[in-house]
């Protein structure tokens, strides 16, 4: 099968196309800047310029209407694989072109896409990542750190900018909504806090760009480009410095480590040299998930899973029916459960070697990108 491929720097495509061609296929990749999801012009002409010369199938992950729209005028399947959540592309008519196939791994997403009556649409969890052959998971470990979190600490929000731009009842009921939010394990207040007349009150300040503007798409965006960072940053920071207080904390990020305090800062890490290694040799690895990925396992949970490291994380309901907590990791559904059970596991090794190696034969047994790309593949030519 020849099967072009999207790539777009974020998200690690390698594990992906590498699987593919040592599944017979080939591969194309189009890596070309999509400055707009529903239209796109200089996109569309590279795009179209590609499909002449035939394609079997289109790929990407995350879905783009203005892809649909164009392997849909030339009868071409696009197959796209959400990693982000809510889409707001996924608004767009277009999901219910009969070529496009859409796997998602948010399953309160799929869900709510599933009920409108889109008519190809799948749950689909993400996948850990390959490791390379130089990658030893050694018995002995040897630990370089107690405490590690790679990630954004999403400091650099828009929630102050915004405030300085709204009315201070605005504000207010901003801060209520993250107070809110605050006290909830697993899920997202915000959109349902969002009611229509604040909405209709925030339009008169805000305009959703490659949108119309409508209630919805200001919902959707304050909730998750506003709020959701918001919500997460402070979550993040105060976790990792209330942690710090007691024991080494390292943070693996390219956000800016001034609000941190006693927190060990690194580079960001390279994401297939470094790091399985991070993840492997951290006694403790952290996962604190942004509330608008309400019922999704992020990509860093089965990471960190593969790389054979122990896994601390917030609570998604999705993550207890692909694992068993305790077992294969372990949750926690608030600060003060995080700190008593960062202290409980620091001090009880095999306890916890035994969770990181049940958890890592679990990744690799059900969650490898073979299995869900053969997934994808099966779905959309069930005669392949």
């Amino acid at each position: 099968m020849k099967i072009l491929v999207y790539r777009w720097d974020i998200y690690p495509y390698d594990d992906i196309i590498q699987t593919l061609k040592e599944q017979g296929h080939l591969v194309d990749v189009l890596a070309f800047p999509i400055s707009n999801h529903i239209k796109d012009r200089a996109f569309e002409k590279a795009l179209r310029k590609k499909l002449n010369t035939h394609y079997d199938l289109v790929f990407s992950v995350n879905y783009y209407a203005v892809i649909g729209i164009t392997c849909n005028s030339f009868g071409i399947p696009y197959a796209s694989w959400t990693c982000d959540s809510p889409l707001l592309s996924l608004q767009h008519s277009s999901v219910f072109f009969p070529q496009n196939y859409i796997f998602l791994f948010d399953y309160k997403e799929y869900t709510t896409l599933r009920q409108k009556g889109v008519p190809n649409i799948y749950y689909l969890p993400l996948a850990g990542m390959r490791l390379g052959s130089g990658f030893e998971a050694k018995e002995d470990i040897l630990y370089q750190y107690d405490i590690s979190f790679v990630g954004t600490l999403y400091e650099k929000n828009r929630y102050e900018e915004m405030c300085r731009c709204l009315p201070d009842y605005l504000c207010g009921y901003m801060d209520a909504a993250l107070e809110a939010q605050r006290n909830v394990s697993g899920g997202c207040l915000f959109p349902e806090m969002l009611n229509d007349d604040i909405l209709t009150a925030l339009s008169q300040y805000a305009k959703v760009c490659n949108g119309t503007s409508s209630l919805e798409e200001l919902r959707m965006h304050f909730a998750t480009a506003v709020l959701s960072y918001k919500s997460a940053a402070d979550t993040r920071i105060e976790a990792l410095n209330l942690l710090a207080r007691n024991h080494s904390v390292h943070l693996f990020s390219t956000s800016h480590s001034g609000l941190l305090n006693s927190v060990h800062t690194h580079d960001t890490a390279d994401y297939h040299t470094e790091m399985p290694d991070i993840f492997h040799h951290s006694k403790i690895n952290l996962n604190f998930t942004i509330p608008n990925i309400e019922n999704g396992i992020p990509l860093r949970c089965f990471d960190v899973l593969a790389s054979g490291g122990f896994l601390l994380t917030d609570y998604r309901e999705e993550l207890c029916r692909q694992f068993e907590n305790g077992k294969d990791l372990v949750i926690f559904d608030s600060i003060t459960d995080l700190i008593n059970k960062a202290d409980y596991y620091l001090s009880h090794p095999k306890e916890r070697l035994q969770i990181a190696r049940s958890g890592q034969k679990k990744v690799q047994h059900l969650h490898q990108y073979k299995t869900r790309l053969e997934k994808i593949l099966h779905t959309i030519f069930p005669a392949g």
